[in-house]
Parts: structure tokens; C-alpha cells; sequence
């Protein structure tokens, strides 16, 4: 492995010049910053292949310089090594940060740094001439997922030659699936991808256990997602709530009058005629909505999916008209899929209980927390559960797990433990 270009952040001069010597000597291309924002500005202007960190710099500290790269569409996936003096206790500042990837303590011998360097580069695949997934304009293109060669998507053999044909006055056709296969070899990302670049119409379709998801494109990109089976977070009266867009009694209400009605239309049209909810409001709603359940898809490793090829969409995704952006979409999904990974060690059963440390809490201040924080640590009493929190608070499981992982971490709660019978 070599031609790498490697950032190094780090404001000591001694540091940056040891690492380039090292790294230099090793192959690797080498650009050196010595503050956070330069830093930053130095990865906008020629993103490097790998970042090397130092944890504390004059202006900004090392968490604060990933937060600001990971929101960058084209920095997000650049790996990145944190230095760090020995005996700091830097593990949670980066748990849930998806790009850290190692931790290298100094002093460090050049070998001990190629080695991690390395290491790292060839985890996330970063070599020059296979680092992306490719797609090209003509017939036989491909993109490659994350497994490997034998999962590569070749959409021009998949759909029909009736299907592409565009001779004057012939309808294009709509059939049953132009693309499919398993989630477990081609991931949802990789489809989605492939769609956007292409421009396509039409609707994926996807299963998992029980749970049944749509997901329509136009153009490339997502109008609109539906699904069954799946928690009650993703139904859309959360997102007006959440979103201030309906009060939670209204709400209540509304649902008990439909109930009682055997009312079929759906609730956003339903509010919207009564004049108890605004079109701008329903819809930034449903585009809440269709991320979280385009981010839910993401987490599926499992099941099936298929596109189908539609010269119109049906009228609630016409209607709906989101045109979110898939890499977008991918791009966040993905961030929350790694948090996941990590929340779930510690908060894996939703029929976990926690209780408050008050002592802590005192000495901490409440006026410290973040509002929803505060929320959260309320319904914390013992007798809840995670499900319950996320059922009283109308929040969805990956916001509540987040606060409650941030909140575990500061020992501001802790677990909850069943007293031994004898």
C-alpha cells in the first residue's frame, strides 16, 4: 500500500514532521495542519485518504474537528486515527463517532504508527484504485457493495430488453422486478445508490421478518416511504408531534374520532381538511418520516428487496413529491447504523430499567442538561422501561436509546438491578 495521502492535525511542529518523516518514509503522501479549523479546511480543500488527529489542539478539541468532518458529504467516510497523550480518557468523547477508527497514545515508534496507519487504511478499504464503488453510463456498469466481488449489481442484464425499449409510440413497461435479491449479500444502500445514479422511477420493495417496506423513487430520488409491520415510532402522528405540528391532545382526540368513525382516510389528509393542520407542516412530517424509515431499512442485514420499474407513481408518493436526496439519506443512515452498534452493547433489550443517581444528578445541575435530556431522565424512575420511554415521550427508539447512552455514560442513570430472592 502506498500513495495514500495522510492529514496530519497536530500543533506541535516536532509531532507533524516525526509523523511525516515516518509515514513519508512508509509511502504515504503527507499534508500537515496545526489547528482544528485548519485542519478542516485543509480536508475541504484536497480530502485525504486518512486523518491522524491529535486530541487536544489550541482551538478546538479532537471531538470537535470529527463532528464538523462527519457532517461533510465528502469527508464522512474518511477514516480517522486519534492521537492522544497516554493516561487521557478519550474512549467516550468518540464512541459514537463512526470515522474515529483507532487510538494511538504517544509517544509512538515509527513502526507502531505504519502498523496502525496501515491497519486502519485496509479495514475501510481505502486503496487508491477500488476505494469507491463505481458506476458507469453504459451498458454492463456495475457497483460493487461492501462483500466482495460476487455481490456486484449489473442492472442492464437484470432489466428486460421490452422494458427498455423507447421506439416511438410503445409505452414503457411496468413488470413484477427489474432488480433483485438478498439483503444479507447486496446491502439497501448499495441499491438505492445505483437507482439515484441512474435516475430510475419506480418502487423497491423490501421484507424483513414481518415487517414490509416501500419505498418510491422519482428520478433517483425518494418522494415517498410506506411500510407495515413495523414499530409505532414510524407512524406519522409522531413526526406531527414531534414536530410541533399537531399538539399531542389533538392528536389523541383526532385518532379516538376515527376510531369511533371506522374512518379509513388517511390522518394527514383527514387533519388537513379540518383545517387542523397546515399542507407545509404534513409534509415536512412525511419527509421525517420517509428518512426514518429509509434509516430503519439500513439496519436490515436480512430479508428481500426488488425494484420495479413505474412509468407513475402511485398518488400518495405523486403527491408527496419529498425528492430527498438517496446519498443523503445514505450518508446519515449509515452515521446512525454505527451509533446503533455501539448503543446497543449497553442498551440492547428495550425491556431494560434504569434508575436515576440522584447524588449525581444534584452535583451535576439539570440546568446542564439538554432539554430533551431532561425529558428522558424524568421518565427514568425504575419502573419504566426503554419501550415505555419511548412510548410516553413519542420520541423514536434511536433518539431515546442515544439520550439514555449519553446519560448512562455520564453515570447520570444506571441499571436498574433485580434484587436476589433467597
Amino acid at each position: 500500500m502506498s500513495g495514500e495521502t495522510i492529514l496530519v492535525v497536530d500543533d506541535s511542529p516536532t509531532i507533524c514532521k516525526l509523523v511525516e518523516l515516518s509515514l513519508t518514509k512508509a509511502g504515504f503522501r503527507v499534508e500537515t495542519a496545526h489547528t482544528g479549523e485548519g485542519g478542516i479546511e485543509a480536508a475541504q480543500a484536497h480530502p485525504p485518504d486518512l486523518i491522524l488527529l491529535d486530541f487536544l489542539l489550541p482551538d478546538l478539541k479532537g471531538d470537535d474537528v470529527c463532528r464538523a468532518i462527519s457532517v461533510n458529504l465528502c469527508l464522512a467516510q474518511v477514516p480517522v486515527i486519534v492521537m492522544s497523550a497516554k493516561g487521557e480518557d478519550i474512549g467516550e468523547c468518540f464512541a459514537v463517532m463512526p470515522n474515529v477508527k483507532n487510538i494511538i497514545s504517544k509517544p509512538f515508534s515509527p513502526e507502531a504508527l505504519q502498523a496502525v496507519v496501515s491497519h486502519t487504511l485496509e479495514k475501510v478499504g481505502r486503496k487508491p484504485a477500488s476505494r469507491d464503488a463505481k458506476v458507469g453510463s453504459g451498458a454492463g456498469s456495475d457497483v460493487s457493495s461492501d462483500v466482495g466481488s460476487d455481490s456486484r449489481i449489473d442492472i442492464a442484464t437484470l432489466i428486460p430488453d421490452e422494458a427498455k425499449d423507447e421506439s416511438p409510440g410503445r409505452e414503457p413497461m411496468e413488470f413484477a422486478a427489474a432488480l433483485a435479491g438478498d439483503l444479507a449479500i447486496v446491502s439497501i444502500a448499495d441499491v438505492l445508490l445505483l437507482l439515484q445514479d441512474r435516475g430510475y422511477t419506480g418502487s423497491v420493495s423490501l421484507s424483513h421478518g414481518r415487517a414490509r417496506m416501500d419505498i418510491y423513487l422519482g428520478q433517483g430520488r425518494v418522494d415517498f416511504a410506506g411500510a407495515q409491520g413495523v414499530a409505532d415510532e414510524f407512524l406519522i402522528g409522531r413526526f406531527l408531534v414531534s414536530g410541533a405540528h399537531v399538539s399531542p391532545e389533538t392528536l389523541a382526540k383526532i385518532i379516538e374520532e376515527r376510531r369511533q368513525d371506522n374512518n379509513k382516510e388517511l390522518l394527514g389528509a383527514y387533519l388537513c381538511a379540518r383545517g387542523l393542520l397546515a399542507s407545509t407542516g404534513l409534509h415536512k412530517a412525511m419527509a421525517k418520516q420517509t428518512a426514518a424509515l429509509v434509516f430503519e431499512s439500513l439496519r436490515w442485514g436480512s430479508g428481500r428487496f426488488s425494484f420495479r420499474p413505474l412509468t407513475e407513481l402511485p398518488a400518495q408518493a405523486r403527491e408527496a413529491g419529498l425528492a430527498l436526496p438517496v446519498d443523503g439519506l445514505i450518508l446519515e443512515g449509515l452515521r446512525r447504523v454505527e451509533e446503533w452498534r455501539v448503543i446497543e452493547q449497553e442498551i440492547g433489550d428495550f425491556d431494560m430499567t434504569f434508575v436515576r443517581n440522584e447524588d449525581k444528578l444534584a452535583s451535576f445541575g439539570r440546568g446542564q442538561l439538554l432539554r430533551e435530556e431532561t425529558a428522558i431522565a424524568e421518565l427514568v424512575n425504575g419502573r419504566n422501561t426503554v419501550r415505555d420511554i419511548i412510548q410516553i415521550s413519542k420520541l423514536g427508539s434511536y433518539d431515546v436509546t442515544q439520550v439514555l447512552f449519553r446519560l448512562l455514560r455520564s453515570k447520570l442513570i444506571r441499571r436498574r438491578v433485580a434484587p436476589m430472592v433467597v
